[in-house]
């Protein structure tokens, strides 16, 4: 299992591989992908019913999760979630806002290097030289795992701040060998501000690089940096 462990106790999580035929949708789900590539279909099929079957650990019914205007699940009242896949692998994991969690995150990516050229992209200076100091054949790897966890920190702020955000606006401390890593803030992003930061896990694990992150409520209402 790909996701067993990184998420905190009270956070239900479903994996599945993407194969063969589509899982069945909801009519307001399924308007999302009505004209979209079989592929495409299927992932996105897949991931609502990683959804489901998380909801269904949680004691739910399996509800239904449409796609709002940002392209983001709608996830149902009292409920946070996130969902990512690759092209062969689907996760979801959901949790109860009453039991104190204000968002999730997630990020699944095969672990196949990245092309060197593209760190200019992902990454700030300092991680730029952090990768230079690794081993050669290493740093493509690393690439793709900074890549994840940034990815996975997006998308957990993302439900609060509804700020997008890209690459540089985060800087990442990363650690492989103890599965996880710290994203800080780079720039405002309320409730977050600049120099915040977030804890999330990140692994390496049967061909996939997977990051899960969660913010949780402090008892005031508000979302918890590390």
């Amino acid at each position: 299992m790909l996701l067993e462990g990184l998420f905190a106790p009270g956070i239900r999580t479903s994996e599945r591989m993407i194969a063969g035929q589509s899982a069945a949708l909801h009519p307001e789900e399924a308007v999302a992908v009505a004209g979209a590539v079989a592929n495409r279909r299927r992932e996105f099929s897949a991931g609502r019913a990683c959804a489901r079957n998380a909801m269904e650990r949680l004691g739910l019914p399996a509800l239904v999760l449409p796609m709002g205007s940002d392209r983001a699940p709608v996830w149902p009242q009292g409920l946070v979630g996130t969902i990512s896949h690759d092209r062969t692998h689907c996760a979801a994991a959901v949790a109860l806002r009453s039991d104190g969690f204000l968002a999730l995150g997630l990020d699944i990516e095969e672990a196949e290097p990245v092309e060197e050229g593209l760190a200019d992209d992902i990454c700030t200076a300092g991680e730029r030289d952090w990768l230079a100091r690794q081993p050669a054949g290493h740093r493509g790897l690393l690439l793709k795992a900074i890549f994840s966890a940034k990815e996975c920190a997006y998308k957990c702020q993302y439900p609060l701040s509804g700020t997008l955000l890209d690459f540089q606006d985060f800087s990442l401390d990363l650690d492989m060998a103890g599965e996880r890593f710290t994203a800080r803030f780079r720039k405002d992003a309320r409730p977050f501000g600049c120099g915040d930061r977030l804890a999330g896990r990140i692994r390496l694990r049967h061909g996939h690089i997977v990051s899960a992150m969660s913010i949780r409520d402090d008892g005031k209402h508000r979302a918890v940096p590390v």
